[in-house]
Order: C-alpha cells, then sequence, then structure tokens
C-alpha cells in the first residue's frame, strides 16, 4: 500500500475516533434494571437461583446472589449482593471482542452493611483476574473499579463475578459485596497516538523521496 493511501486510512481512523464520543457499553444490563416479570419490587431483596435467566443478560452460578433495591446498600436502583441467600454467588456474562484491541471494565461496588468489612468480588476479564475487596469499616463506603485487558484473538471474551472475602474475613454466606452499573469499553487510542504514526509516515515518504532523487 502507498504511503498516501496509508495516511488517508489513518486520517480515517483518526475522524472515526474522534466521532465516536460516546463509546458503546459490550455488556448487557450493566446496570441490572431488566429483570423477569416477578422480580420487581420497590425496597428489600429477591433471591436469584443458580440458572436463572431473571437478571437479563446475565448467567447466574454457583449457588445464587440476591437481586437488592432500596435496601442492603443498592447503588442505583437494582443491584446485586454477589452473596445470595445462602452463598456463595457468581455472574457471567460474555462479549464480542477483536484480536490486539484493550477493553476497559468499570464497576461500582459496595458492601451489604449486614457483613463485616472484607467482603469482595474475584473478577475475571478476558483471563484477567483481579479481587477487589471493602476495606473501609464504613458500609456505606462507595469503590469504583476498574481493569484492562488486550483481547489475544477475535470472537468471545467473558466476564465473570464470584464472591469473595478478604483472608481473615468471616464468609456469612449472605450479606456480601454489592456491585452495579458494570460497563466494558473498547479503549479508543490517544489522538497522540495517530500524530506518531503520521509522522512516521511523513518521515518514511521524505527519506523515500530522498533515494529516488540519488
Amino acid at each position: 500500500m502507498k504511503i498516501a493511501s496509508i495516511a488517508a486510512v489513518v486520517v480515517a481512523l483518526f475522524a472515526a475516533g474522534s466521532a465516536s464520543a460516546s463509546p458503546v457499553n459490550l455488556i448487557t444490563n450493566g446496570d441490572f434494571e431488566s429483570v423477569a416479570p416477578g422480580y420487581t419490587f420497590s425496597s428489600g431483596f429477591h433471591v436469584v437461583n443458580s440458572g436463572s435467566s431473571a437478571i437479563g443478560g446475565w448467567t447466574v452460578g454457583a449457588s445464587s446472589v440476591d437481586l437488592i433495591r432500596n435496601a442492603y446498600n443498592a447503588i442505583n436502583g437494582y443491584s446485586i449482593d454477589m452473596l445470595g441467600t445462602p452463598g456463595p454467588g457468581f455472574l457471567s456474562q460474555s462479549f464480542n471482542v477483536v484480536a490486539g484491541q484493550t477493553y476497559n471494565l468499570a464497576f461500582d461496588m459496595a458492601r451489604n452493611p449486614g457483613g463485616p468489612a472484607g467482603q469482595g468480588v474475584a473478577v475475571n476479564f478476558g483471563g484477567v483476574t483481579q479481587n477487589f475487596y471493602s476495606t473501609a469499616a464504613a458500609s456505606n463506603t462507595l469503590y469504583s473499579n476498574t481493569l484492562s485487558f488486550t483481547a489475544a484473538s477475535t470472537g468471545l471474551a467473558t466476564l465473570s463475578f464470584a464472591s469473595a472475602a478478604k483472608a481473615g474475613t468471616p464468609f456469612d454466606n449472605y450479606s456480601g459485596a454489592v456491585i452495579d452499573n458494570v460497563s466494558v469499553m473498547a479503549a479508543v487510542p490517544e489522538p497522540e497516538t495517530y500524530a506518531m504514526l503520521l509522522a512516521g509516515l511523513g518521515l518514511m515518504g521524505f527519506l523515500r523521496r530522498r533515494k529516488a532523487a540519488r
């Protein structure tokens, strides 16, 4: 491909990236507001057992999770207490990825005040794993957590949350970490990246012209 053609592609990519002011959340129902009839309520909790499809887009595993609202430190509307009744709880969802693309996970976490500090979640994000714990004594502390991974191949990747507890923290099987506002976004290259690539192409063009002039 000629340098001019490559430069045109880079400019087009830059324009497309600039136009993407609102990245798309690759996770379905990341705010947990889409729930099956019979699970809607104004306050309290509802047990969602393993294998249930009541939480739109999500697969429930292990024992159960609790769908909560206006109680137990629910964050916005409906949230999920990962330590169901009883726990442990597990949630997962798959999403499409492209090889070489970096993806960023963000989610909010609190803890059910019925359980001690140290309740949390074990996250597996496209094969990258990390545990996140509620460490503050105040039960109403909100944690905004992030994690990233770069896809090795094109296809499906999986995001999962499993109830977890920090070493030395009692695992009471009922009051655990509360999660909400889950999002996965494809990382958009910074404008400086395009500028560097264009500069490199310009240098290549200069060297080619200089070589041809000899």
